[in-house]
């Protein structure tokens, strides 16, 4: 989605937490790990300031080594409007028009702000007519801009800008085998905020974002322990929700709540998706994102969706060179690369 060009390009995921940026050298299925960089944000600081984050930007591809400039980014969550719509067939200038008259019914700013993008799912029937279903992206403008300017700052060629559900679905589909008909998940759990994805048949069939992310876990912590925000952060990441000891619980009982009302919002999605398009059940689930590394939360959701849950690694298909890379601690927090690994992919789109 929003593709200006293509090209050998290093993906590069700006979140309210961190930057994740990742370089993958090579093509098909003999991919070999070329660069990762990974700064966490001050949270004193405003996270998307332009200068600021080109500034990191530049730290990291200095530090990393990286010659290459061409860069694919993924949009900012701010303004983005994930909608799923039915529509006639018709010329794809026709589509492209619909789509945005459909998107300037939900978005909440300016309508002549909205740049917008679509994937097709297939062809389906809406009563006696054939319609088509689409999966439609809209941001605002500014946002869009102010992007494009954080990587030019940086001195960045940014050639392609995507969404994150689209990102997944491509680190996705090369890190795994396809079963017919199948419908998998795939949740990046956020700092601010989870998206949600379902993916069939190697696209895109329904995406949604539910707004309960790490730093709410962070703050039931310090309420619960009465601590700052760093020692709740540390106790968080240390415990998660595996009841070993008293301490544990203490840190799990705070958090089981929001990770429960997390499930309820996953499970609403997947009703509504069953229902909706009248498919089949959830085959599997996927979690990404940095709270993905919490500490029991793949067999905590797995118990209460009833849906079998793992933690992604996005790098598992992709040769790392111990020389290069300390395996052990790439694994640690792999998880967060998932849609960077995905952005870095897109050089084979198209």
């Amino acid at each position: 989605m929003f593709i200006f060009d293509k090209g050998n390009l290093t993906g590069i995921d700006i979140g309210s937490y961190a930057v994740k940026v990742v370089k993958i050298k090579g093509t098909g299925d003999r991919r070999l790990l070329g660069a990762v960089g990974y700064s966490k944000l001050d949270h004193l600081a405003f996270p998307h300031e332009s200068s600021h984050l080109s500034g990191i930007l530049r730290t990291l591809f200095s530090a990393q080594r990286i010659k290459t400039r061409k860069v694919a980014a993924v949009l900012p969550g701010s303004s983005l409007t994930l909608m799923h719509m039915y529509l006639p067939k018709m010329p794809k200038k026709d589509m492209k028009e619909a789509v945005r008259w459909e998107m300037r019914k939900q978005i909440t700013f300016p309508p002549d702000e909205l740049v917008c993008d679509f994937t097709t799912i297939g062809e389906v029937k809406r009563g006696e007519e054939s319609m088509l279903s689409l999966m439609a992206f809209g941001a605002q403008n500014g946002d869009v801009e102010r992007l494009l300017k954080t990587m030019e700052d940086a001195s960045l060629n940014p050639v392609a800008v995507d969404v994150v559900p689209m990102a997944m679905l491509l680190s996705f589909d090369y890190n795994n085998v396809w079963e017919e008909g199948a419908n998998y998940s795939m949740v990046d759990i956020g700092d601010s905020k989870s998206t949600l994805a379902i993916f069939k048949d190697r696209k895109l069939v329904f995406a949604r974002e539910i707004p309960i992310g790490g730093k709410e876990l962070t703050n039931v912590v310090m309420n619960a322990l009465s601590c700052g925000e760093d020692v709740a952060e540390a106790e968080k990441i240390k415990y998660g929700v595996v009841r070993s000891d008293d301490s544990a619980s203490a840190v799990a009982d705070a958090m089981s709540g929001v990770i429960e009302r997390l499930a309820a919002e996953m499970h609403r999605s997947f009703d509504y998706y069953q229902a909706q398009f009248r498919e089949g059940s959830i085959s599997k689930i996927f979690l990404c994102g940095g709270t993905a590394k919490l500490k029991g939360i793949d067999d905590f959701l797995s118990n209460i969706l009833g849906v079998p849950c793992f933690i992604d690694d996005p790098l598992r298909n992709i040769r790392v060179e111990p020389k290069r890379f300390d395996a052990a601690r790439l694994k640690g927090f792999a998880p967060d690369l998932a849609v960077a690994v995905g952005l870095s992919l897109k050089a084979d789109v198209g």
